[in-house]
This record gives structure tokens, C-alpha cells and sequence, in this order.
């Protein structure tokens, strides 16, 4: 048994294998207190559970099906409901069972475990039945399947391998926070159908906010605010569908053609999406070039003219995006100076801080969202790297009307009557659409259960790691850094010979197809300047310094075939 820490002092005994009995010692568990203790046959195998929660009683009868699964249907006859608290109860501790042996095993047996999926198009088809079952089956029979069928077509993005994409980071907080939201489920479109999901999301995103020493004018006191979108792809949609909303009110809807918006040739892929959607037209997107000058951040004075040309010629700049930390190659686009051509243009600007704004809470860091307050809106993903589980994307605006004007629907079946506007918040205005999951939940349990210490110390030891990483590839004569890494990521490629950039970059990518085949890591690629480059994404919550060697010994075994002259 293992008494583990969260954040408020509170231990949980474990005892990993499936099927065994819990307990929790002496310690409390996160909660009322209650211990859970003779949690016996993980799987109910028709054992009737007894001592449940705290204070010895049973949790029911334990009735069994003919084949000794407890299906909690109780005595025979009984109709079944799609929600039993007893046997929720039973089978939820066999599913938190299932889930904590999986990351256990992740660690101790990754050779079991191929980070990237090895199985082919359609494998899954063959292995299960054509139609759905007429009647219950048992849950250990899926979970068999799960761990015979499933697990082998993931990719396994919380294995301490995983190095390619940035990071989904999962944590036990932000796994309970899930748990709770999904056992509640609330629908908390306006204030009226759950309060205290709306009060919370803003009393939340304010406290990160501060955090991210974000201006006044983005908290809730004031006209702006925050609310938690699913994903950094719906929080850029939104603010280019309020800010093309607010140019129109000025300059006529039948304007629409002549909009503009700017972005870089490394924003993400997103953006062009969101403007298309918003009746934008394709050739009035203009993605600025970017090269290693700036490392492949946008200049300012490319967007200046930009700017003076399209208005020269009859067309209507209303937006810039801004990113910090693109996806190829974590760049940053310098806020000072494009906020002030923003704000002097009387232009929308977005700061897309998907990947590196949740690194902006340590000190250290903050000085890459310097100039934020020439910003009317910004983004980020707690999924990506503040530990919240998919999907929490936290957008602050600092005119909150702009966009509810942009998104509102008044029918009479949502009609709650207040005395004055902003009274109560309304997050169905504040996004695409209406339904909306109690996100802040888990992100006020990641908060309070690590604390922003920790936070910051999980992120530093990413970047430290990312550090070591870069380190070894500097050393070896073979490898070139090709960016300056800024926050957890690494950019690199083995060096061309003589300069032959075409069959440098032929043995990028077979290094990268041959490095993923092993199952032992997973790493992605992109290009920059044309050329094929290899990426080192440091962020799933299981990798440690070992790992980062062990990837690194692996690559660079891999990398001998190729010698000095560029041959086999």
C-alpha cells in the first residue's frame, strides 16, 4: 500500500493490482473523510462487498447474475436503471481499479505498451461483432475487451515516451474533477440551470487570471471576463466571429468582403478555419513570412505593411492574431510591438497562448505575454499544460458585449428575467454552442488540490527536461538545434552533409519513421525554411530525467547508420 500526497495533506492507499483490496490505513481520503476498506474481487465476482464507506456498513446485497458478476440489477425481475448509486459505487472502484493499474503499468512495463499505436488501418473492425448486444454484458467481459481490443490501437499520450505532439496533460486532480463533473452532470448553459457552474467558472478564471498577471480589464469586475471553451480552435472562432461583428456595426454588413485578418505562416491551422467560418475570404487571410531572423515569430514591421497596403487599396484590417508558442516550434510573436500597431489601427488583437501561456504563471516566464494589455482577447489550454484533462480552454476578453452581442439567442424557453444585464452571466452567449460541461470544476480542483507552486514546479521540470534534451543533441556532431527553445520543446534534425538540404531531410524522415516503428518513444516532425525538422514535446505527467536519456540513447543508436558522408 502506498500513502501518496495531494496537495492538502491527505493520503490514498493504493494497492495497484486489480481485483485486490483497497484501504486507506490511517490516512483521510480527499473528500468527508469516509475510508474505503475490504473492497474484495475487484471485478465482483458475486462476493457480497461489505465495511463500505467509513462506518462499516454494507454496500447492499452483493446479488449476483447466473455467471457471478454482479450486475446490480439486484434481485431477479428487477428492472434495471441507468443510474444505481450502489452500483455505481461497486463498479466505479473496479473502473478507478482499471485506470490507476493502466498508468502504473505505463511506467513499470512500457515495453507492454507501444507509445505510438503499432496496429493497422481497420484492425478493430474484425475484432468485434457487427451490431451492439440485445442484453447486459458484464463489465469485466468489456473491461477484457478494452485491455485485449482498445489498448492496442491507443496511442498512449500519458506514457512517459511521448514526445511528439504537445502534451494532453492528465493529473489525479484534474481526473477527479472529471469524475465529479461527470457524476453530476450539470448542463450549465445559463445561471438559472445550475449557479453554481456559472459562478464558479468566473470566480476561477479570474484567480488564473491573477496568475497570469493578466490587466484588470480582463477580470470580471469590469467589462471583460472569462469562460472556458473546449478547445483553443473554438476560443479563436469565437473572437473572430465578436470582432468581425463590431467592424461591421461601424462600416456596414455589406463591408463583409473587404475584411482582412493577419496572422503569420506559422499560426496554427485553426485560424484560417475560424475565418472561414466567419465569411472571411480565403485571399483576404494574410499569413506574414516568417524565417529564422526572428525565429519564426512574426515581424513588425511585415504587419505594418501589410496594413498600409490593404488600406491603400480599399480593404478593412480588423484582426491579428498572435501566438505564443506556435505549434511547429513554440515561437513567439512579440506583443509590444504588435499590440501598439493594433491599438493604433484601432484592430482586434488575439493572443493565442495555446501551449506556452500556461508557463506564464512562473515569473520567469511571464515576460512572453509582456504587451498583453494591448490585447482585447487571449487564450490558453489548461488541458495542454496546467494538468486539467481534456478539454478546458480558458479565453479572457475585455469586452465581454462584443462577444455576447456576437453569440447571443434570446428564445422564450431560456428566458430568466433580471433585473439588470449583468446580473447573472449567461455562458450559452459566450460560445458556439448551447450545452456546456461544468469544466471549471476540475480546474478549481487542480488549483486547490497542487496549489500554484507546484503548478509552476511541474512545468519547470519540463522545461529543464526539454534543457537536458537539447543539451545532448548540441553535443553530438551529427545533430543541429535548429530554434531557440524558449519553453519545453526542441527543434532538431540531423545536420545536412555539404549542404545537401533534399537528402538531409530524406534522412529526417526516415530517422523519424524508424525512432517511432520501436514503440519505445514517440516524437512528431514539422518545416520550417522547407526543411523537414524533428520535434521534442517535454509534457506528459509520467517523464522523468530517465526517460529524456533513454529517448535520446534510442535516437541516437538509431541516427549511426547514417555516417559523415551522408550514405548508408
Amino acid at each position: 500500500m502506498h500513502d501518496r500526497e495531494y496537495g492538502n495533506g491527505n493520503g490514498i492507499g493504493h494497492d495497484n493490482a486489480i481485483g485486490k483490496g483497497h484501504s486507506n490505513g490511517n490516512s483521510h481520503p480527499i473528500g468527508n473523510g469516509n475510508g474505503i476498506s475490504n473492497f474484495l474481487n475487484g471485478f465482483a465476482n458475486g462476493n457480497d462487498i461489505g465495511n463500505g464507506l467509513g462506518n462499516g456498513h454494507g454496500m447492499g446485497n452483493g446479488h449476483s447474475n447466473d455467471n457471478g458478476n454482479v450486475n446490480g440489477n439486484g434481485a431477479k425481475g428487477k428492472k434495471m436503471k441507468p443510474m444505481e448509486s450502489e452500483v455505481l459505487r461497486e463498479q466505479g472502484h473496479i473502473m478507478v481499479d482499471f485506470i490507476a493499474d493502466y498508468y502504473k503499468n505505463l511506467e513499470d512495463s512500457p515495453q507492454d505498451f507501444p507509445v505510438l499505436s503499432q496496429v493497422q488501418p481497420g484492425y478493430l473492425r474484425d475484432m468485434l461483432p457487427d451490431s451492439a448486444p440485445d442484453h447486459p454484458e458484464t463489465l469485466k467481459e468489456l473491461l477484457d475487451d478494452v485491455s485485449k481490443k482498445i489498448i492496442p490501437g491507443i496511442t498512449h499520450w500519458q506514457s512517459p515516451g511521448y514526445f511528439a505532439y504537445y502534451a494532453s496533460s492528465t493529473s489525479v486532480a484534474g481526473f477527479l474533477g472529471e469524475m465529479l463533473n461527470a457524476g453530476l452532470s450539470v448542463v450549465g448553459f445559463t445561471w438559472l440551470t445550475s449557479p453554481a457552474a456559472t459562478e464558479l467558472e468566473v470566480i476561477v478564471l479570474d484567480w488564473l487570471a491573477k496568475l497570469l498577471q493578466l490587466p484588470n480589464d480582463f477580470l470580471s469586475t469590469g467589462n471583460g471576463g472569462g469562460v472556458i471553451q473546449g478547445t483553443g480552435c473554438e476560443a479563436v472562432l469565437v473572437v473572430v466571429l465578436a470582432a468581425r461583428d463590431k467592424i461591421l456595426k461601424k462600416v456596414g454588413k455589406t463591408s463583409l468582403p473587404r475584411l482582412v485578418v493577419y496572422a503569420t505562416d506559422q499560426t496554427h491551422s485553426s485560424f484560417r478555419k475560424a475565418c472561414l467560418i466567419a465569411g472571411v475570404h480565403e485571399e483576404n487571410i494574410r499569413l506574414l513570412k516568417t524565417d529564422a531572423s526572428t525565429n519564426y515569430g512574426m515581424p513588425p514591421e511585415s504587419l505594418e505593411e501589410a496594413i498600409s497596403s490593404d488600406l491603400a487599396h480599399g480593404f478593412i484590417p480588423f484582426f491579428i492574431l498572435a501566438t505564443v508558442g506556435t505549434t511547429s516550434s513554440a515561437a513567439v510573436d512579440p506583443l509590444v510591438p504588435l499590440g501598439k500597431t493594433a491599438k493604433s489601427y484601432g484592430i482586434w488583437m488575439h493572443v493565442d497562448a495555446a501551449y506556452a501561456g500556461s508557463a506564464c504563471i512562473c515569473p520567469e516566464f511571464r515576460k512572453f505575454i509582456d504587451g498583453i494589455e494591448n490585447a482585447d482577447s487571449m487564450n490558453i489550454n489548461a488541458h495542454k499544460w496546467l494538468f486539467a484533462n481534456q478539454t478546458c480552454s480558458p479565453l479572457w476578453v475585455k469586452d465581454k458585449y462584443s462577444l455576447i452581442d456576437a453569440l447571443k439567442t434570446n428564445p422564450e424557453y431560456l428566458e430568466y428575467k433580471v433585473p439588470k444585464r449583468d446580473e447573472v452571466v449567461n455562458f450559452k452567449d459566450w460560445q458556439i454552442s448551447l450545452s456546456r460541461r461544468f469544466r471549471s470544476l476540475k480546474l478549481w480542483m487542480v488549483l486547490r488540490l497542487y496549489g500554484s507552486e507546484n503548478l509552476r514546479d511541474f512545468i519547470r521540470d519540463h522545461v529543464n527536461l526539454a534543457k537536458k534534451f537539447e543539451d545532448y543533441v548540441a553535443q553530438d556532431q551529427r545533430f543541429e538545434v535548429v530554434t531557440t527553445r524558449y519553453f519545453s520543446l526542441v527543434c532538431f534534425r540531423l545536420a545536412p552533409v555539404g549542404g545537401d538540404e533534399d537528402t538531409c531531410n530524406e534522412h529526417n524522415r526516415e530517422l523519424l519513421a524508424t525512432v517511432n516503428s520501436t514503440g519505445k518513444i514517440f516524437i512528431s516532425h514539422t518545416a520550417l525554411s522547407g526543411k523537414f525538422i524533428l520535434r521534442f514535446a517535454v509534457g506528459a505527467p509520467l517523464t522523468e530525467e530517465r526517460h529524456v536519456t533513454e529517448a535520446w540513447q534510442t535516437i541516437k543508436k538509431l541516427a549511426s547508420k547514417f555516417n559523415r558522408n551522408g550514405n548508408y
